[in-house]
């Protein structure tokens, strides 16, 4: 039986479009500054893992002073820290009031909702700003926090670990393939979070609240 539920963010929670902060970038950096750092990738960071400074990042391994020293190195001369900031928080799109509903609902059928997250410390802040039902999450795992990132199965065992719950009653929903698999190493449940079908197979789980008190709806 199903009794927790893992939520993932970007992708999930926060409807994520990472060409929007690499389509900013580009406007900044230097490609050939970029070559000559083996640190950043010349299409603006990102692509996949192929900047060692992102999984720095996301990992807690390096703060944001020294994220911002490493981007401003090979970015053209005039470009200042607000721009960067702008440019990495453009992927973030926010949270659907669907996906709000979505999580009152759950709530109100008596899951228990977590998180857990590959993050860093710029968009964590971002998204604790400006999603604050997140904030009535049981608990919230950040990859900036733990120093581990998906899909590393420690990072399962860890939120394992100090939530202190079963994987077997624990649904997990992410958006990224690697990530569901892991988690299915891990003995989750899983819902690979692709399309729009992902939110109705949750809608339909059913009731595990005894009260069955009405749903109340979110302000407009």
């Amino acid at each position: 039986m199903i009794r927790n539920i893992l939520f993932d963010i970007g992708g999930v929670l926060v409807d994520l479009e990472v060409k929007r902060t690499l389509s900013a970038m580009k406007h900044f950096i230097d490609p050939q500054l970029a070559k000559q750092n083996n640190m950043v990738t010349a299409d603006g960071l990102l692509g996949g893992h192929d900047s060692p400074l992102i999984d720095l990042y996301q990992t807690g391994e390096i703060s944001t002073e020294d994220f911002m020293r490493q981007v401003l190195s090979v970015c053209m001369p005039g470009t200042n820290s607000d721009a960067i900031k702008a440019a990495w928080y453009a992927m973030l799109l926010g949270s659907s009031r669907e996906v709000q509903i979505l999580w009152q609902r759950l709530q109100e059928k008596g899951y228990t909702l977590y998180i857990l997250s590959n993050i860093n410390d710029l968009h964590a802040e971002w998204v604790l700003e400006n999603c604050p039902f997140m904030d009535e999450a049981k608990q919230r795992f950040f990859s900036n926090e733990m120093h581990l990132a998906k899909p590393d199965l420690r990072c399962y065992q860890y939120v394992i670990e100090h939530a202190g719950i079963l994987p077997e009653e624990t649904l997990y929903v992410d958006d990224l393939l690697p990530n569901i698999e892991a988690g299915k190493a891990a003995g989750f449940q899983t819902i690979h979070a692709v399309g729009r079908g992902w939110r109705q197979q949750l809608r339909d789980l059913p009731n595990m609240n005894p009260n069955n008190y009405p749903l109340t709806c979110l302000g407009h």
